[in-house]
């Protein structure tokens, strides 16, 4: 049972248990040159010609510019009815202020070519258009040993989603309430010549053969990963923000519904109220993911039902970072699922605490300190993620704080190099 292993912690414990994070990204690629439309005049949703059913292997061309985009087309349930999706609403606002910001976090945020609504058979169809980009970090951190991404390089990717962060809460009024591995791309250098040689290499596939030697088309949509290079070796790193389809406005909330669970703030877990800090909670939690190569706070169900995954992570947190402040508790809707009147769990009562510090940088080898991390560096690491992991929102740092630590001024962090898996 969980509260007998001892002495390490819970949290030490189910980090050992992970590997390294390699998730899955879908870029849809459309664009061999095809004809699109020969009247300008016509209007924006005829540049982008589809020829048969809307698929994500279907081919697209933008006429006007001759320029590969990704195609993002929304269920059909999306923008019919009473829909509980503002992705374009989102994209649009966003565009709208960039057209009038100067603020660098827009560069790490993901733009909205165009858009236009396709009428199929038998539904219509929201499609979104946007430039093509590369990995997202999650399939990033799979090409380095014990999956972390150089400290380095997580010092630049840090800097740039709190600038998006940044960008979206105070200048668009946005909380994206989704930030993940997956929802944050690389882009590509050249990346018209990347795509056009990957095409050439990869033709699209429209169609299968079957056994029989039948062909027909494709109803499943493709899962396609361009070729990107290792992050540590790009001379030019530039991370973006994706993915609004779930995204709150901050004076109007559109779902509580939010985050991954093992990303989730705890606030949102309570159901206390939320706002932008949730985002900067993600960010700290993808930060301990990308430096050490596993989940931050992965949560695990007992065997006999005794305790949820959720009732875990809430351990988890108090093991490292101390009782929950009543006053948060207090504010909570949920609390009363998981605590009792003196802040204790009801399913896990007995804790092994830890700190942050120690599991920064422990003695066993999945809590030992990056080998490019310098020792004095680590304190400072770990006062970086305690600033973004406060358990109280009303203590938490705001993304233009963040960007004020010392653990995110450029320098050399260690001479040795990064381990190849």
């Amino acid at each position: 049972m969980r509260m007998m292993e001892q002495p390490q912690s819970a949290l030490a414990r189910a980090w050992r248990k992970l590997t390294g994070a390699s998730g899955k990204q879908t870029i849809l690629r459309r664009l061999l040159p095809v004809p699109g439309t020969q009247n300008p005049e016509e209007g924006t949703n005829n540049d982008y010609r589809l020829f048969g059913r809307v698929n994500l292997g279907d081919r697209f061309n933008n006429e006007r510019t001759q320029t590969h985009v990704a195609l993002k087309i929304l269920r059909s349930d999306c923008y019919n009815g009473n829909h509980d999706i503002f992705e374009l609403e989102m994209l649009q606002h966003i565009e709208h202020k960039s057209s009038l910001s100067t603020h660098p976090g827009q560069n790490h945020v993901l733009r909205l070519l165009n858009h236009f609504r396709h009428e199929g058979e038998e539904e219509a169809h929201v499609c979104l258009v946007f430039p093509v980009l590369g990995h997202h970090l999650g399939l990033q951190t799979a090409k380095f040993g014990q999956g972390r991404i150089p400290v380095a390089v997580m010092k630049e990717v840090a800097r740039q989603l709190l600038q998006g962060l940044d960008y979206l809460h105070r200048e668009c009024g946005i909380i994206h309430t989704d930030l993940k591995p997956s929802n944050t791309l690389l882009e590509l250098d050249d990346s018209d010549a990347v795509i056009s040689k990957y095409i050439e290499q990869a033709p699209v596939r429209t169609t299968e053969t079957d056994a029989g030697g039948e062909e027909s088309v494709i109803a499943t949509p493709l899962s396609e990963v361009i070729t990107t290079p290792l992050i540590s070796e790009m001379d030019n790193i530039r991370v973006r923000i994706i993915d609004f389809g779930v995204a709150s406005w901050v004076d109007k909330h559109l779902s509580d519904r939010i985050q991954s669970p093992h990303l989730r703030a705890p606030e949102v877990t309570l159901g206390a109220p939320w706002g932008t800090g949730v985002d900067i909670w993600s960010f700290g939690c993808l930060i301990i993911e990308f430096v050490k190569g596993h989940l931050s706070f992965p949560g695990t169900a007992s065997r006999n039902g005794a305790w949820t995954a959720e009732d875990d992570r809430l351990a988890q947190l108090m093991e490292v970072f101390g009782p929950f402040p009543k006053a948060l508790l207090e504010r909570g809707a949920r609390s009363k699922e998981s605590f009792d009147d003196e802040g204790n769990l009801l399913r896990i009562p007995k804790l092994s605490p830890a700190s942050l510090l120690s599991l920064m940088d422990g003695e066993n080898e999945v809590l030992r300190r990056p080998k490019d991390m310098l020792k004095a560096e680590v304190p400072v690491f770990v006062d970086f993620l305690e600033n973004a992991l406060a358990i109280d929102p009303d203590d938490r740092k705001s993304a233009a704080e963040m960007l004020k630590h010392p653990w995110l001024v450029p320098e050399a962090v260690g001479t040795a190099s990064p381990e190849r898996s």
